[in-house]
């Protein structure tokens, strides 16, 4: 059989390769994504005042302006920066989050060339947060993360208060019944796709 780690490497590349197809419906469907996460956000009991978010790749699910939309509703923006240790240690690299600035971005391109923020780390992270948006390469209906192999986020979110919701962002063909998975995978609150809002129950 199988060993969940070769299963997950096979659907990453699965899921890449889908996504590379979808280039020219990026921009529709990622509108639709943030209208349905602004919509979600709205309907929350309290006005989040910080939300958790990341800038999303190129073809990923989102958009690249999703730090600036969510600026947009009042809400403090954080955003993940890679860490790795100067020290020699066996220690994975792990993030930690800064405060986006929407009117002056302080946004860089950083690890593996993603954008990352400048600034003052917030030591409070995750605690602070209200509700934290995630990418995501797949997520099963038992809100399972499958995520791009690094583990950054099954480290940072595994002991997050339960107040604090986790939301993964897909495309809707990534919202699947089944997705290999270890004991560490995180598992989300919520899944926003496309198509709309779906809280794991």
């Amino acid at each position: 059989m199988t060993n969940p780690s070769a299963l997950k490497k096979l659907v990453r590349a699965e899921v890449r390769a889908a996504r590379a197809r979808r280039v020219a419906e990026r921009p529709t469907r990622d509108r639709r994504i943030q209208s349905h996460l602004l919509a979600a956000l709205a309907d929350l009991t309290s006005p989040p005042t910080t939300i958790g978010a990341y800038v999303p790749l190129p073809g990923e699910p989102g958009g690249a302006d999703l730090p600036t939309v969510l600026a947009r509703t009042g809400a403090q923006v954080l955003l993940p920066r890679v860490v790795r240790s100067d020290a020699p240690s066996l220690e994975a690299p792990s993030l930690e989050w800064i405060e986006f600035q929407p009117e002056k971005p302080n946004l860089v391109t950083g690890t593996w060339g993603i954008s990352e923020p400048v600034g003052n780390a917030i030591h409070t992270f995750p605690t602070c947060a209200d509700v934290i948006v995630t990418p995501a390469l797949s997520i099963d209906y038992h809100g399972t993360r499958l995520g791009q192999g690094g583990g950054f986020y099954d480290r940072t979110l595994a002991n997050r208060p339960s107040n604090v919701k986790v939301w993964a962002v897909v495309d809707h063909e990534e919202f699947t019944r089944t997705v290999p998975s270890q004991d560490h995978d995180l598992v989300v609150d919520a899944v926003l796709n496309d198509l709309g809002f779906f809280p794991i129950m």
